[in-house]
């Protein structure tokens, strides 16, 4: 049967917010477990679901984190003094293959949360 083809609905601010609690659920327990890293890339994973339903842009399966970002930049979907600070974490993160510094996931997640401001207008729910 062939899928009916409807109007997209955006989330609303208390949409957004319960999404976000819900998946910050699925953080909680990577960390609790001691999967920083895991958490991280979910937490990406989050921000592209809202990109996706506020700006209806998906990410692409073969690009990149960085030409993701820097695709949305270039069409003035995201500002990049949050963008740039965060993919450069990401990279770092999943691509070099020396130990990470202790605060390395603070500063990820403080880039995060302001980045989600600049899509959600609003706090991001408590890790």
């Amino acid at each position: 049967m062939a899928k009916k083809e409807g109007k997209k609905v955006y989330w609303s601010q208390k949409e957004m917010r319960q999404f976000a609690s819900r998946k910050f659920d699925t953080v909680r327990l990577l960390l609790s477990e001691g999967m920083q890293k895991e958490a991280m890339v979910y937490m990406l994973n989050i921000i592209a679901w809202i990109i996706d339903n506020k700006h209806d842009v998906k990410k692409a399966p073969s690009s990149t984190v960085k030409e993701y970002f820097t695709e949305l930049i270039k069409n003035g979907k995201l500002p990049g003094t949050n963008v740039h600070p965060l993919v450069h974490i990401v990279e770092e993160t999943l691509y070099s293959h020396h130990a990470l510094p202790p605060n390395f996931f603070e500063q990820y997640k403080e880039r995060w949360a302001s980045l989600y401001i600049d899509l959600a207008g609003e706090n991001p729910p408590g890790i």
